[in-house]
């Protein structure tokens, strides 16, 4: 990817990850975003550079036709609300499908979910709808967006599930005040999580609530937080504007807490709550924060197989894996002007279909130095150095370890063709270059 800036992950806790992967998709600042995975340093494994006013969200692994796949939403971002389309690539980084929202909708950035037998996708989207809102502060005949859950069969496009929140779920239990100068954003999905109860949870960022819905009817069976909650609340238990609900077990759901709205400015967290549903009382487990890192959007909570906890502080630009006691075991952090939606820590191996790259540069007493990368490859773990006058007749000149997304290879003259090959962990040659010419070196 000649030219192109990568935006740079800046590792202040390094990690071997468990052999795993960062997956992240920064936006904003004067680079360009797209998906991204990068190791435990915080050097580039993968990067996929989309145009300026195009978005990847919910960049992560998951299974797809009983292979792992990487998924995520793509399109443009209005108000906070996405208009796109959900993708799927195999371990070569092909686009094998792409599923859009279904029924006249445009499938939302704020969750892209496979059901466990990867068959289906649970997906967001909004509709404006015509809607008295005087109630609220505005017109009679006013307007709402309608945020729509839906669940779709991947291989026919039909809707198995479909749910309204104005069907639902009343304008009187939002926390967002009516403005004239945008479409009112009373609900805001910004999760999905199908239980195997017949439950499916959703998250509504602007009435502070996760609703558990019957799948079969639609109906709201309980409400954890907000104004009319099912549970009461125990002591730090009480979420504001949340993002990424999730159950663990039967009784225990992980919420990213963004906290920012009483008081102003209070920092985000990372919350485990233990949810009684016999005596209807929400407790606190156990809660993350990042120093007084606050969150005013976006963020999400995973809970790693060990017990350790990654998370995604969403605007607060930075991710964290913490053991279950708290101890931070890995942060990164993206800087003031870049953001990722969510972050995830996956296992992964990518095999790219592309070749290695190569590109030299003349130094002033005749030396050469010699950059090898391969965007994707999880397997590289040297580069071979090729050298000579005649393609055909190439020399082994140097191999060095690999050193992130780029390595750069010192030789004391330079010859006129060069080529590297990538080599795995027993040395093996995975795949070569193309050659090149050093003439045309800086």
């Amino acid at each position: 990817m000649p030219g192109v800036q990568v935006p740079a992950l800046k590792v202040s806790v390094p990690s071997s990850l468990g052999g795993g992967y960062v997956f992240e998709s920064p936006q904003g600042g004067t680079k360009l975003g797209g998906p991204m995975i990068v190791n435990g340093k915080g050097q580039v494994v993968w990067f996929d550079p989309l145009p300026p006013t195009v978005v990847a969200e919910d960049f992560r692994v998951e299974t797809y036709q009983g292979k792992p796949a990487l998924t995520f939403w793509e399109g443009e971002i209005t108000v906070g609300i996405g208009i796109g389309e959900d993708i799927i690539m195999n371990s070569s980084y092909q686009v094998i499908k792409t599923i859009k929202a279904e029924n006249g909708y445009s499938a939302d950035l704020h969750e892209f979910l496979l059901s466990n037998s990867g068959t289906t996708d649970w997906t967001t989207s909004f509709n404006t709808i015509g809607w008295d809102v005087k109630s609220d502060g505005g017109p009679r005949n006013g307007a709402v967006l309608d945020s729509i859950v839906q669940e779709i069969d991947i291989a026919t496009g039909n809707v198995l599930f479909e749910w309204h929140s104005l069907d639902h779920a009343p304008l009187k239990l939002s926390n967002q005040a009516y403005s004239d100068t945008a479409v009112y954003d009373y609900f805001h999905v910004n999760a999905i999580d199908p239980l195997k109860s017949g439950i499916v949870l959703v998250s509504s960022r602007n009435t502070s609530t996760v609703y558990g819905i019957a799948q079969d009817t639609g109906k709201v069976l309980w409400r954890l937080g907000g104004k009319e909650s099912s549970f009461a609340l125990g002591p730090g238990a009480s979420v504001n504007l949340q993002h990424n609900s999730e159950m663990h077990g039967p009784n225990t759901i992980s919420i990213f807490d963004d906290e920012d709205v009483s008081p102003k400015d209070a920092p985000g967290r990372a919350v485990f709550l233990h949810l009684n549903f016999k005596s209807r009382k929400a407790t606190l487990e156990r809660a993350y924060t990042h120093g007084g890192l606050v969150v005013p959007a976006q963020g999400n909570v995973q809970l790693l197989a060990n017990g350790d906890v990654f998370v995604g502080w969403g605007s607060g630009s930075a991710t964290t894996e913490f053991s279950k006691s708290g101890k931070p075991l890995f942060n990164g952090y993206f800087g003031t002007t870049l953001t990722s939606y969510r972050a995830y820590l996956e296992k992964w191996v990518g095999t790219p279909t592309t070749a290695p790259s190569v590109a030299t540069s003349k130094g002033s007493h005749g030396d050469l130095t010699v950059y090898a990368s391969w965007n994707g490859s999880t397997q590289t773990r040297s580069w071979e150095v090729l050298g000579g006058s005649d393609a055909a007749n190439l020399t082994s000149l140097a191999s060095v370890k690999s050193n992130g997304f780029q390595t750069g290879i010192q030789l004391t003259s330079a010859p006129a063709l060069v080529q590297v090959v990538a080599e795995g962990a027993n040395g093996q040659a995975l795949r070569s270059s193309a050659t090149i010419s050093t003439s045309a070196s800086n």
